[in-house]
């Protein structure tokens, strides 16, 4: 019978911050951020206090750590929607805003993607803090939903243009998700995203107009 292989610690340290991570984005979630403590995370992951502050030394750093976390699912989700060197949101007559919209909603309204928003709000009393968050999360954009957008969406459109009207459709749809806390029926997030859609497509086409050169 095989000996199982001995995990090599920096597998085991991985696992234990992944463990970490989850949690603190499971509760930030559920329990908001000022409720959201180191004890009560470390219990959530099943470690000691004592393991969760040898991997993240304070609560900040942590919360650090589910926002990287963030970016890289985004990052993932988003290349995943690459098939055969189409970009998402593409067909074969450009781009298909609808099945953009689409899977924007899909990632980030997610209820998973609150743990970003709970970060962001909760720490906005913090006059030290909070600036480094919102640095990050800008910082965030422009070193993976911009490349992301450059590489897929741009096409014959001007790339200032298209980052704007992107992140338009981002603002949007974080917008729409808070009102998943008023308790709205399917329908009406249903009708938002065609509204948006709609009005993403139209400006879209002004976009592409626009940078046609003159017959």
């Amino acid at each position: 019978m095989p000996v199982p292989r001995r995990r090599k610690q920096a597998e085991r340290s991985a696992e234990t911050r992944d463990a970490l991570i989850q949690a603190a984005t499971a509760l930030l979630q559920s329990a908001g951020y000022a409720n959201t403590t180191t004890a009560l995370i470390a219990q959530h992951a099943g470690v000691t206090t004592g393991a969760l502050h040898h991997h993240f030394p304070t609560k900040e750093e942590l919360m650090f750590g589910v926002l990287d976390r963030s970016s890289e699912r985004v990052l993932q989700r988003l290349d995943a929607q690459d098939h055969g060197g189409q970009g998402l949101g593409s067909n074969d007559n450009g781009i298909d805003v609808a099945s953009l919209v689409h899977h924007l909603w899909e990632l980030y309204g997610d209820p998973e993607y609150w743990a970003v928003w709970e970060i962001i709000i909760g720490t906005r009393a913090d006059e030290a803090l909070h600036p480094r968050i919102v640095a990050h999360r800008l910082d965030t954009m422009k070193r993976v939903v911009h490349p992301w957008v450059a590489r897929h969406l741009t096409g014959a459109a001007p790339l200032p243009e298209m980052l704007a009207l992107f992140e338009f459709i981002l603002v949007a749809i974080r917008g729409l998700s808070l009102e998943r806390f008023l308790d709205k029926p399917s329908a009406y997030f249903e009708d938002s995203l065609k509204l948006l859609a709609e009005m993403a497509a139209w400006k879209l086409a002004a976009i592409e107009a626009g940078a046609q050169p003159d017959a």
